[in-house]
């Protein structure tokens, strides 16, 4: 029996996007405070937190091309993000283990989100 869907926060996609949002914000408390780190920090700030932020904005319009349109741009905040950690991985900001981790959540987050997309539009 499926859990019925009440709020966005029953979303599964939006849960685990929630939870590598938290895991980025955290890993980022542990830049260096260079200018370069920290314009990184902020961005992946900014770019995690949108993800699960435009799944829950585009869910309570719950109406196709809205919605669709909403997670849209997760999947694409989504992909930034995964930019943003590869950079912070090549200039020594995290480790290897943390960066294919968090690499491998944003992954199935935009497989998530590209099934629900192709799903609201058939």
């Amino acid at each position: 029996m499926k859990k019925r869907i009440r709020s966005y926060r029953d979303l599964v996609v939006w849960q685990k996007a929630h939870e590598l949002a938290k895991m980025v914000i955290e890993m980022c408390k542990k830049f260096s405070s260079t200018d370069e780190a920290r314009i990184i920090k902020n961005q992946l700030i900014r770019s995690c937190t949108s993800v699960p932020a435009n799944i829950a904005e585009g869910y309570s319009g719950n109406k196709g091309k809205a919605y669709s349109n909403s997670l849209t741009i997760a999947r694409k905040e989504s992909t930034e993000t995964d930019y943003w950690l590869l950079l912070s991985y090549e200039l020594g900001f995290i480790g290897e283990d943390k960066h294919i981790s968090l690499e491998k959540g944003y992954s199935e987050v935009r497989a998530m989100l590209s099934s629900l997309i192709a799903r609201l539009e058939e």
